[in-house]
């Protein structure tokens, strides 16, 4: 029973927005993949990376797959954010220590082609 098993911490997957949609829309999406983590209880923010205020973003709903969760979360940027790198927090009861987990996303402008 996994009730009394081991506890896992979220393993994240991250994804960048395609060059179409920041030349089409001129905005990028950033979303963050968590899976296999264990309990289902679990907070995700977002972040410039030097700056403590919280950001509007959105979260799908924690799913279970098979023993362990899953939750995607994404932050919607427009221009004017772009350049700036940005992180997905993590705070879930397994994280080591109880430190939240960090995720740190690139600059939508390094390495893309004007």
């Amino acid at each position: 029973d996994r009730n009394f098993g081991p506890e896992f911490s979220p393993k994240p997957t991250i994804f960048l927005p395609s060059t179409a949609e920041i030349n089409l829309q001129k905005a990028g999406t950033y979303l963050c993949l968590l899976e296999n983590f264990f309990p289902d209880v679990i907070k995700v923010h977002w972040k410039e990376k030097n700056s403590n205020t919280i950001l509007e973003s959105q979260q799908g709903t924690t799913m279970k797959t098979n023993d362990t969760y899953m939750k995607f979360s994404w932050l919607t940027l427009n221009a004017n954010s772009m350049n700036k790198e940005h992180k997905c927090v993590v705070r879930h009861e397994n994280n080591v220590n109880g430190v939240d987990q960090e995720i740190l996303f690139p600059s939508m402008k390094k390495g893309m082609c004007t």
